[in-house]
């Protein structure tokens, strides 16, 4: 099960709504931060400008560490090559999307 907030490996920690009387979806979260932040937002997380910017802010991310291989070929890119990118895109999206909620969170 996944993080409802920054869609991590759930471990163990939970936001259930319904016991405080808050009409909201039970979630599955991954740490005190990401709990906290779901109980600020009360259970809900809708598609926003947050997400826009964590999406944006791991492209870029994305694309510095193209720039710093200086090679766009993917068929020349090593396994771990192409691994930390991929680590380097969620990780940039899952950072920046934890921060904005903590910061700001939606309505």
């Amino acid at each position: 099960m996944l993080c409802a907030i920054c869609r991590r490996d759930a471990r163990g920690f939970g936001f259930a709504p319904h016991l405080i009387r808050v009409a909201a979806p039970t979630v599955k979260l991954c740490s005190m931060r990401c709990m906290d932040i779901a109980a600020r937002l009360k259970g809900m997380i809708n598609p926003n400008k947050h997400e826009a910017a964590a999406l944006d802010a791991a492209s870029q991310a994305g694309g510095v560490y193209v720039e710093l291989l200086s090679r766009t070929d993917l068929t020349t890119w090593s396994e771990q090559e192409w691994g930390r990118l991929v680590d380097v895109i969620v990780t940039e999206y899952q950072d920046t999307l934890r921060r904005a909620y903590a910061d700001d969170p939606p309505i």
